[in-house]
């Protein structure tokens, strides 16, 4: 089954942002009414993670799911989530609970939508609902059985491709070779974790307002697909923000000068700044390392 590039580069997202929390319904789902999210540096065009009303999210007219909301709330279903370690955010098996009102019209589709991603092992994007507006991103996953009665088991992406490479390795004509390319993947996808945690022990809020560190975004100020391997992983090339002051760093839309005194782009209106609470005096720490990186950002990102 070929899914369609946003799908792609949205499971990407979800790949890239796992352990990340983000608040409201802005990051996941666009925050106007019928909106969507922007484009940004994982998904280039307008998209949407999950709508927030259910469990299941199917996009509409496609025949398989994109993610998944897992809860640990009794009036929800119950503990859907068995942790390996729930401080790094890692899960062993997600018990996946179709809709099971008889009123539901959409039960029927999203059962088949699953089963759709189970036989063509479609990955779909894990959020975890710790509270109301709060989601923590999971990753990915990937349907493994449906049971007898009808819950559907999801195992960590990671873990059920681990079983593949090594099925690939041992019949590769170049086993080493191909090791050897699996492993800096491993090591780069370690390295972005301890880049996020490092950023975490350094500040306890985002950057810019008083969001706490555990509901912020590690973001590199000069962005991961123009960065090398060292750029990528250190710490200097990194603000802790939370979900809106990254999008709009992300984005270009807001910059710091060498002092660290915020630039606001005039593509925002006095309204905007407004809603995104902007703080025209917000001021950043900066050390020289992370002063060069900034200045690339104001170059070349910045509008």
């Amino acid at each position: 089954m070929k899914v369609d590039k946003i799908h792609q580069q949205t499971l990407k997202k979800f790949n890239a942002l796992k352990g990340q929390t983000l608040t409201g319904r802005g990051p996941i789902k666009g925050i106007k009414t019928g909106g969507l999210v922007a484009p940004d540096k994982y998904v280039h065009h307008e998209h949407i993670m999950h709508d927030l009303i259910r469990g299941f999210y199917k996009p509409a007219k496609k025949p398989y799911l994109l993610s998944y909301q897992a809860t640990e709330s009794k009036d929800n279903y119950g503990e859907q989530i068995r942790w390996i370690n729930k401080i790094q955010y890692s899960y062993e098996v997600i018990e996946m609970h179709p809709p099971n009102s008889p009123k539901d019209n959409r039960k029927k589709s999203d059962i088949n939508a699953a089963r759709y991603n189970m036989e063509h092992q479609i990955p779909l994007g894990i959020l975890w609902k710790k509270e109301k507006g709060i989601n923590t991103v999971l990753g990915l996953g990937v349907i493994t059985r449906e049971r007898d009665d009808g819950v559907f088991i999801v195992k960590p992406y990671e873990m059920v491709m681990q079983e593949e490479i090594c099925s690939v390795i041992n019949d590769s004509e170049n086993p080493e070779e191909l090791l050897t390319e699996v492993l800096k993947e491993v090591k780069q996808r370690y390295g972005q974790g301890k880049f996020r945690e490092k950023l975490k022990e350094n500040f306890s809020t985002c950057a810019i307002c008083e969001i706490s560190r555990d509901y912020s975004i590690a973001s590199h100020i000069k962005p991961w697909s123009v960065s090398n391997h060292e750029e990528r992983l250190d710490e200097d090339n990194g603000l802790l923000l939370c979900p809106n002051h990254d999008y709009l760093f992300d984005n270009g839309l807001i910059t710091f000068d060498d002092k660290g005194g915020i630039i606001i782009s005039t593509k925002l209106e006095e309204h905007q700044i407004k809603e995104f609470e902007i703080k025209k005096s917000a001021v950043v720490v900066l050390n020289d390392g992370t002063r060069e990186y900034m200045a690339y950002h104001r170059e070349k990102i910045f509008e």
